[in-house]
């Protein structure tokens, strides 16, 4: 399991509406499924992201975030008439392993926006799921 993540340029928005969120949310399926990666839970905020996701055998997840982050800053720089980067800097993964670092991730998940002030309970929050056998 991996803990991957990354902002947006200069920590700016790389959501502006719900469409942006479910076109992030198409893509992410779209390339789980072409690089036979699990994604078990994510937590989408205005201006960064938080994927848990588990590999396949022979799966690498560079070329599954490299996928998903040229498509998104693609769509992003077309519908805004931007251009350059959407992110800052390459993605940032960490390896989880054990249960209690599992349920670490989760809860940091949960508490993102509430901490940012988007929800008082994280089971408002539209852009965050978790697999229901992980809580």
């Amino acid at each position: 399991m991996y803990h991957v993540y990354n902002r947006g340029n200069r920590k700016k928005r790389i959501f502006y509406n719900e469409a942006d969120y479910e076109v992030f949310l198409g893509l992410l399926q779209r390339y789980q499924w072409k690089f036979k990666i699990s994604v078990v839970g994510y937590c989408l905020m205005v201006n960064h992201y938080h994927l848990l996701i588990k590999l396949g055998e022979k799966t690498h997840v560079s070329k599954f975030m490299q996928g998903l982050g040229i498509s998104y800053t693609l769509y992003i720089n077309k519908r805004y008439r931007l251009v350059g980067h959407v992110f800052q800097g390459r993605y940032q993964v960490k390896e989880i392993i054990g249960n209690a670092s599992t349920r670490r991730i989760i809860e940091y998940f949960r508490n993102n926006p509430v901490k940012d002030g988007m929800v008082r309970d994280p089971i408002h929050y539209r852009w965050m799921q978790i697999q229901s056998d992980m809580i």
